[in-house]
């Protein structure tokens, strides 16, 4: 297990203000991605080492405070579910007449809270890593079909360059003894993490 991944769960399970709730490990990570599937067209996608570290450790999991803020590493029928109804869009949805739109970018990894969810952009990243994104269903992180362009410019800027960038703040959020304000919004539209990264010290 990547050495940052496993000191992050020991943070998180040390905590006594997070409360966790745990699945079986993931044995086969490689069919555990299979079970995405757009509504159209595929997805080609690897699971990052840190994510697939997590779930072959811990395997899928739900970390919250008192409060019952949280998040929750999605499991096999939860990936599969989740991406459907929250994530993808269906085929020939537009803003602009003639124009579709697109989230086949996306892969939903975790829940946030409501209808919000923590999506990798499998389409970018860097060394066997992907972005992450904060998507909402009200307000999705849309690209245009034709061209991969963003619907809307500023969601370009990803909220964590990694898993382990995003795992790292919450964990930091969760187990702080003052949370962050920002953890009560979490299921919110229009929420924006790129200046709310922390790092465990």
């Amino acid at each position: 297990m990547s050495t940052t991944i496993a000191k992050l769960l020991d943070a998180l399970a040390a905590s006594k203000q997070v409360s966790i709730e745990r699945d079986e490990p993931i044995k086969d990570v490689a069919a555990f991605a299979k079970r995405i599937k757009p509504h159209f067209g595929k997805i080609t996608w690897t699971p990052p080492a840190t994510y697939a570290s997590a779930l072959t450790t811990w395997g899928p999991f739900r970390a919250e405070n008192e409060d019952g803020k949280g998040f929750t590493l999605l499991g096999p029928d939860e990936l599969r579910e989740t991406n459907e109804d929250l994530v993808h869009m269906p085929e020939g949805v537009s803003r602009d007449e003639g124009v579709d739109l697109s989230t086949n970018h996306l892969v939903g990894f975790a829940e946030a809270s409501g209808e919000a969810i923590w999506c990798f952009d499998v389409t970018q990243g860097k060394g066997g890593d992907y972005p992450v994104y904060y998507h909402h269903q009200d307000e999705p992180r849309a690209r245009v079909l034709a061209t991969g362009a963003w619907d809307s410019p500023k969601d370009a800027a990803p909220d964590f360059d990694s898993f382990a960038q995003w795992l790292e703040t919450m964990v930091v959020a969760l187990t702080a003894k003052k949370p962050p304000g920002w953890l009560e919004d979490l299921g919110s539209p229009h929420e924006r993490f790129t200046k709310r990264r922390l790092a465990l010290k």
